[in-house]
């Protein structure tokens, strides 16, 4: 019985892991059943018996990005200097979209396609990460209008994942450095941040 889980874990495993790039490179809409089951080498019975269909893969591949994301961050702003906190935030979530580029790209080929974020995004864990943002930037500049702020948070966020799909050595010749890219897109948008706050 051990063993039947456990092979089972790993065949979900392999689906979650061939799934991620075909959604990525291809989209909701031009990634079929048939083509996750051969990447997988698992027959499309097997492939619904764990994930049900399509869509119910599609909602895992992207739950799984809300589980890592949620992890990544703390759910109230650590204790410390405000500056530093949105350094060390601003290169935490560098590192987390480059750490989930096929994901990145999966959510955005969602919004290209769909011109929407998926409902399970939205729905579980958007607003909660907007919060934790709004508290951090709240420390800085408590008198500035929410929506500034959150339509900040949406900048910066946008331009993260926009950046981070770039190949970095093209990136860095259209940018004009040979420092690490994330170095200057980190100070880039800490400037922007605190520009926009008026700090």
């Amino acid at each position: 019985m051990a063993t039947r889980r456990a092979d089972g874990e790993r065949t979900r495993a392999k689906v979650l892991e061939v799934a991620l790039p075909l959604f990525a490179a291809h989209g909701y809409a031009g990634t079929s059943i048939r083509m996750i089951s051969s990447a997988a080498g698992v027959n499309v019975a097997t492939l619904a018996y764990h994930f049900e269909d399509k869509e119910g893969l599609y909602r895992t591949v992207v739950q799984r990005l809300h589980e890592d994301l949620s992890s990544a961050f703390p759910s109230t702003p650590p204790p410390g200097d405000p500056s530093k906190l949105l350094r060390w935030y601003l290169e935490s979530a560098w590192q987390f979209c480059v750490d989930h580029r096929e994901h990145n790209r999966v959510l955005l080929r969602h919004v290209l396609d769909r011109g929407a974020l998926p409902d399970v995004v939205v729905d579980n864990w958007s607003e909660s990460l907007m919060q934790r943002a709004v508290l951090v930037l709240r420390m800085l500049r408590p008198d500035v209008p929410e929506v500034r702020i959150r339509l900040l948070i949406s900048t910066v966020q946008h331009l993260l994942v926009r950046f981070v799909l770039e190949d970095p050595a093209q990136f860095a010749r259209i940018v004009g450095t040979d420092a690490e890219v994330g170095t200057v897109v980190v100070d880039h948008l800490e400037e922007l941040v605190r520009g926009q706050l008026g700090l």
